[in-house]
């Protein structure tokens, strides 16, 4: 299989036991989830098809599938699901939101299929509802008056975070380290943070204030899709297309969602 083409800033002392506390439990829901519908994956005889995605691909992926009764999908950080995948979970389909995840889980021999780009986004800076730490710029991630949320850098959308703000030469101060997009993003919108770095379309699909940021524009990470077999049966081959389709309707939905074209 050919692959496809992330220091990690530290928590404050009092946040980590915290962040900790969230990796484990966030792992073992994952773990608890996949096993719970994955026991038949990829049969053509009725058996549960299952979709292993990056969180910040859940309400495109749950509108994808909405048609499908025989699809269920389990959403997390894209480190976390790769995990998983080499801890032993089954499913049929793996969707990251960069290619360095997709190639782990390649490398790890746990996804055989051919791995397609279906679509790309970009990291934008977000605040709290009315910007009560008045945000005006990239480098007030550096302000110690503010509280700051950044992904961890084992999830795509930290990694793409850091690369940013190395090429900025920007010391971000974060008070706390996400393991995906999705939980960045309720806590910005839930004022338990002022800004923080995360995707375009999680932004909008929670409605949060986003602050001009230059230095962010070229930036984005490109999602992939797989299937874990290198055989997908007709039925995860079907999804697969309706996924990878240039004109289909999940194209459709990704933009309509924020989501940039591959």
């Amino acid at each position: 299989m050919t692959p496809v083409g992330n220091t990690r800033p530290q928590l404050r002392p009092h946040q980590s036991l915290t962040a900790l506390a969230v990796a484990v439990v966030s792992a073992a829901v994952v773990a608890v989830a996949v096993s719970s519908v994955a026991a038949g994956c990829g049969g053509d005889s009725g058996e549960e098809i299952v979709v292993m995605a990056a969180s910040s691909l859940s309400d495109a992926v749950e509108a994808v599938i909405a048609d499908h009764d025989d699809v269920n999908a389990v959403f997390a950080g894209s480190s976390t699901l790769v995990s998983q995948l080499a801890a032993g979970a089954a499913a049929d389909v793996l969707m990251t939101a960069d290619g360095a995840t997709m190639n782990q889980a390649i490398a790890d021999g746990d996804v055989q299929g051919a791995p397609s780009v279906i679509a790309s986004n970009s990291l934008v800076l977000a605040t709290a509802p009315a910007n009560p730490g008045g945000v005006t710029r990239l480098a007030d991630l550096s302000r110690g008056d503010l509280l700051i949320g950044l992904c961890a850098e084992a999830a795509p959308c930290g990694a793409l975070s850091q690369q940013a703000l190395r090429g900025a030469r920007i010391e971000a101060a974060p008070d706390t380290l996400e393991l995906n997009v999705r939980a960045l993003a309720a806590k910005l919108s839930l004022g338990e943070l002022d800004a923080g770095l995360i995707y375009r379309s999680d932004a909008l699909a929670v409605g949060l204030p986003v602050v001009e940021a230059p230095q962010l524009e070229s930036l984005r990470n490109l999602y992939h899709i797989a299937a874990v077999s290198a055989r997908p049966t007709p039925r995860v081959q079907a999804l697969l297309d309706d996924f990878t389709a240039p004109d289909g309707a999940a194209a459709m939905i990704f933009a309509a969602q924020g989501f940039g074209p591959p």
